[in-house]
């Protein structure tokens, strides 16, 4: 039997959302900016709602650098007030007049007000921990949860061009990198900066000429730092990319475990996660190796700059111009002046490690989903369940049709089952229904209204899915029921299980309703599994369902209880079943026959199995002959 030939009004035809494709992973290398302003202020834009915690750990960490500051100058104060003088002068008052008990007592309380300062210190200190602690982790969370919300509502076309170890090391890892500039780079380069302008001024004060000697160095640290800029992006950039793949591989094969074992490619599987590790252990190295070739150049113009302050210093203090305890105070401020200056080529590592991590995760989120609610879309309400198909066309690829002018109603609690060999479009249907995919032209209608004119939640809400792949989350068989209707009660899962006859083998495991998955997934068998979904779709009460092969990976035994539950499953709503074994639909309404994207034939069981010649005829006769050889008939 053809399809009919009907003259329908022609359709709005809606253009599916041209949004900007993410890059592909292997094409990550394309980024090349040193610094991107716009990144860099989306990444602030996480911190704003903690601005006031920023301030408050930046304010404590300005008086850390003021406490460390204080150092050198107590140690002036102890040399010369102290042990050479044994006199101290204080806003006026003079403590001390140079006896060898006045000495101890002056170098007594500079050290007892040193170590009260350092007291201090240390509480500022516990509290800057804490606070910068509860910052980076609201600012982790943040971004992390952002992320993950994009990615949920993210269409299936993206997940066919990522992969899940690559997701993963975008939320875990490059996160931390975006987080390390947010707030312990940021709060660190504003200190760094405070310190070495203050640092510098208190040297100028104290010696014009060995301040100037000190300057000589910094067009020396200039030069290093450009020279290995442009090798620490490269390498930071490669270390994300490394760790990306080498993420993958885990994810990969801990999804694909039953695969591996079955082929017994372990050891092979072993060998890409050596070489993945492997590259990313190179990767990091190079990185090491920039990092301290600028760390380690930076220490060796320090050492420099001591041996000239020792020399004119030595000098200065053998004329008189300078004092031993200004000379040792200066040597101290040494140090406090050039480590703002060896953090700022940490900053630069931190900010390129940033940069690369910026430029994955907001390639990720500012790809707009291609599947969305349009402006203006309404719920779906109460609905019948009428569904229809007009004249859709769909293909995943530019000029390559998959759906070809299909159309076809189904009226309110019939059942409707699609069969064909593979790649006919069975499950392309399935998906174009709950708007997995925007078609090309057609229309699509439920009760009358186009699914594009509502809302997706209210869409698929409305909807039961039950696939070939049966998959269970984390947590007890309850509460993987319960996941299709959060707020069912325990008796109502309970009772779904009943109905779809899961009940009998859930009360043989040992603890009933309440194994949990992880525990007992070994010993649930794929049909198991299945009727445990089955319950699932049921206690979501859906006024349509939808079974994608749902039927085909179990044994006839199972298939006969699957049965009996698809009957309570299908009662007062509108079921699309797409089928492998074609026994499991002969009671359906109508049978959609598909090839090439196209329906050749449609009818009852009866009136196709009629059909001299007919394409489900000849399909039926396969898998009987099949089934028969095999000893699965009764």
């Amino acid at each position: 039997m053809s399809e009919k030939e009907t003259k329908r009004p022609e359709k709005e035809v809606y253009d599916a959302p041209k949004t900007r494709r993410d890059i592909p992973f292997e094409d990550e290398n394309q980024f090349n900016k040193m610094f991107d302003a716009d990144l860099v202020k989306k990444a602030f834009a996480f911190g704003i709602p903690y601005r006031k915690t920023f301030f408050g750990a930046l304010s404590m960490l300005i008086c850390l650098a003021a406490a460390n500051l204080l150092s050198p100058w107590f140690t002036k104060l102890i040399i010369d007030e102290g042990i050479t003088y044994g006199s101290l002068s204080i806003c006026g008052f003079t403590i001390g007049h140079g006896s060898p008990h006045d000495r101890f007592a002056v170098v007594t309380i500079v050290c007892a007000v040193f170590l009260a300062v350092w007291i201090v210190r240390w509480i500022i200190n516990y509290w800057y921990s804490v606070v910068l602690t509860s910052l980076a982790q609201r600012v982790i969370n943040d971004i992390r949860l952002t992320l993950f919300s994009h990615i949920q509502h993210m269409s299936l076309t993206f997940f066919g061009k990522q992969t899940g170890g690559r997701l993963i090391s975008r939320i875990m890892g490059d996160v931390g990198a975006i987080n390390n500039l947010i707030v312990n780079g940021s709060i660190q380069l504003i200190i760094d900066i405070l310190t070495a302008v203050v640092v510098f001024i208190i040297m100028w004060h104290m010696n014009h000429t060995l301040t100037l000697w000190l300057l000589t160095m910094l067009p020396l640290v200039s030069l290093i730092t450009t020279l290995l800029r442009n090798a620490a992006r490269s390498s930071y950039r490669d270390v994300r990319r490394k760790n990306a793949a080498a993420t993958a591989v885990i994810s990969e094969n801990v999804s694909g475990v039953k695969v591996i074992k079955s082929f017994a490619r372990e050891k092979s599987n072993l060998l890409n996660y050596k070489r993945a590790n492997r590259d990313l252990r190179r990767s990091i190295m190079h990185s090491v190796v920039v990092s301290s070739i600028f760390g380690s150049s930076v220490e060796f113009l320090t050492v420099i700059g001591l041996a000239m302050v020792f020399i004119i210093g030595g000098r200065q203090i053998s004329q008189g111009q300078l004092s031993v305890g200004e000379f040792v105070a200066f040597l101290g401020y040494i140090g406090h002046f050039f480590n703002p200056i060896k953090n700022l080529g940490i900053f630069y590592n931190t900010l390129q490690a940033a940069m690369a991590g910026c430029e994955r995760i907001f390639t990720i989120l500012n790809t707009e989903p291609e599947i969305k609610d349009k402006p203006g879309a309404v719920p779906l309400t109460d609905i019948k369940g009428a569904v229809e198909f007009n004249n859709v066309v769909f293909g995943y690829n530019p000029g390559i049709t998959i759906i070809n002018d299909v159309s076809f109603r189904v009226e309110p609690g019939m059942t409707a089952a699609f069969v064909g060999s593979t790649g006919a479009g069975k499950s392309t249907i399935i998906n174009l229904l709950a708007r997995q995919y925007d078609i090309n032209s057609g229309s699509i209608l439920i009760d009358g209204t186009d699914i594009r004119d509502v809302t997706l939640d209210s869409l698929r809400s409305n909807m039961g899915v039950v696939l070939q792949d049966s998959f269970l989350f984390p947590g007890t068989i309850l509460e993987n029921i319960r996941y299709g209707r959060l707020d069912a009660t325990d008796e109502e899962c309970k009772q779904a299980a009943r109905t779809v006859g899961a009940e009998e083998f859930i009360l043989e495991m040992p603890r009933g309703f309440k194994t949990d998955v992880k525990e007992g997934a070994s010993r649930l068998s794929t049909g198991q599994k299945q009727l445990i979904s089955f319950a699932r779709a049921l206690i979501a009460d859906p006024r349509i369902l939808v079974l994608d092969e749902a039927t085909s990976s179990v044994d006839t035994q199972t298939e006969k209880l699957i049965q009996n539950a698809l009957r309570e499953l299908f009662k007062n709503r509108t079921s699309f079943v797409v089928a492998h074994r074609l026994s499991t639909i002969a009671e359906a309404d109508c049978i959609y026959v598909l090839e090439h994207g196209r329906i050749i034939e449609y009818g009852s069981h009866q009136q196709l199995m009629s059909l001299d010649g007919g394409k489900y005829r000849e399909l039926y006769q396969i898998q009987f002959e099949k089934m028969e050889k095999a000893g699965q008939l009764d």
